[in-house]
């Protein structure tokens, strides 16, 4: 029986073409390559560079907020070059940005060089959906997506752990090599592409306006409410870096050792399970169902943390970890469901347009969802119930969405308790207005 299972979960990764494999070796470097950048970088802004936290929180916000702007500008040079070459050339963009950023001496270099490296930031996964979706088509690609996702946080790990040792060391060099090794890999994941046979030339007519494609999703109001809603379910990045952490340390009793054991479980389930919970989306009903299913997943989490406030250290431990498996549920169920819908219902001719608007939301939530989870955690107990109160009100939303969008399509089955395409209640509006 044990047998049995991890051959078919071991089957659940496997990647039967070529070009699936070097996609995922590929990923795999570019994600090592963001772990050592995320485990030394801030310790060789403050120590390296000797810039005080004020200045590092700010330059970083600049440079998060450039990275958004220019997220769907760079996206559509994908319309023009294609999205291979996109890719390749944004890790070479990000490798040049890194070196330069691992020599800076004080804010105004840290920033501009910061914020360059934000810029490839955005346009990297969508570069990568779409290579994914030409390569695997309908029938595997959100499979293929949770086996990236999967080797992702596996390479982000590998970055993490092979930073260790050169921190350590401390000093200047060593904290810099930290920088530059994370420049290397971007070098080498795309080195690593260069091997990808597939055919992106665009397509795109030369008299077609660049913007074209952008008013068409800008009309597109299912779609915009989709990426609206998303965007609240995509909360789920910052309840594990903000949320667990500050109410594990102001909420409860429970030893603040317990917060790296909390984040490796996250790791090890996300690692484990993405493909288990992607390899069977392959629908929108499909996708609106996992959706869903995420939005309630993380309003328990929300509502499991409640107790935490009364019990013993025990205790708080053991809802502690049920809590990080709630979040961890809901952030695969959040990124199986919203891969499959965002590809799916975006043109085969205005992918990138599509995929670059709807990467909006997730962006908006990084950038809101810190303050706004800081701010509900002093509320304790009620701030927790509003949070929970957030999450029920994405999933209703994601049940009217997806039934516009199963509407939209010429055979498409409607999602599960939404109306009927046929009903007299189809015409009505979708609630976009509210999003």
């Amino acid at each position: 029986m044990i047998k049995n299972s991890v051959k078919k979960l071991v089957s659940d990764y496997s990647l039967p073409g070529r070009n699936h494999r070097i996609i995922a070796v590929g990923v795999v470097v570019n994600a090592s390559g963001s772990g050592f950048y995320l485990a030394g970088s801030t310790l060789y802004f403050l120590k390296g560079i000797g810039l005080t936290a004020a200045q590092v929180g700010l330059g970083l916000t600049i440079a998060g907020l450039v990275g958004f702007l220019t997220t769907v500008p760079v996206t559509l040079l994908a319309k023009r070059f294609g999205p291979l070459t996109l890719l390749r050339s944004l890790q070479l963009w990000r490798a040049t940005w890194l070196v330069a950023l691992a020599f800076s001496e004080e804010m105004v270099t840290f920033t501009l060089c910061a914020s360059m490296v934000l810029v490839s930031q955005g346009p990297i996964f969508p570069m990568v959906q779409i290579l994914v979706n030409t390569t695997a088509g309908s029938a595997d690609r959100t499979r293929m997506l949770g086996v990236i996702s999967s080797v992702i946080n596996v390479g982000m790990s590998i970055g993490t752990l092979a930073a260790a040792p050169l921190i350590s060391m401390g000093g200047l060099p060593w904290l810099r090599s930290v920088i530059l090794a994370g420049a290397a890999c971007s070098v080498l994941s795309s080195l690593v592409f260069r091997f990808v046979d597939v055919d992106t030339t665009p397509a795109e007519p030369a008299t077609q306006k660049w913007y074209a494609g952008l008013v068409d999703v800008a009309k597109d109001r299912s779609y915009l409410a989709l990426s609206a809603v998303n965007g609240i379910l995509f909360l789920h990045p910052v309840l594990l870096g903000v949320a667990i952490p500050l109410w594990l340390v102001e909420a409860t009793n429970a030893p603040e050792a317990l917060l790296s054991a909390l984040l490796f479980l996250n790791t090890v389930l996300a690692i484990v399970f993405q493909v288990h919970f992607a390899k069977n989306i392959k629908s929108t009903a499909d996708g609106t169902r996992s959706l869903l299913r995420s939005g309630l997943a993380l309003g328990l989490f929300s509502l499991v943390l409640i107790p935490t406030l009364y019990t013993d250290v025990w205790l708080s431990i053991v809802i502690l970890v049920v809590a990080t498996v709630l979040l961890t549920c809901g952030e695969l169920l959040q990124g199986a469901g919203a891969w499959e819908l965002s590809i799916r219902h975006a043109p085969d001719s205005k992918k990138a347009e599509y995929l670059a608007v709807f990467s909006l939301g997730g962006s908006i939530a990084n950038i809101v969802g810190p303050a706004l989870v800081a701010v509900l955690i002093t509320w304790g107990a009620s701030g927790m119930v509003v949070l929970a109160s957030l999450f029920a009100v994405a999933a209703g939303l994601i049940m009217a969405v997806g039934g516009r969008l199963a509407r939209s399509e010429p055979t498409a089955a409607v999602p599960p308790g939404s109306p009927a395409a046929g009903s007299p209640k189809a015409g009505l509006p979708s609630p976009e207005a509210t999003s």
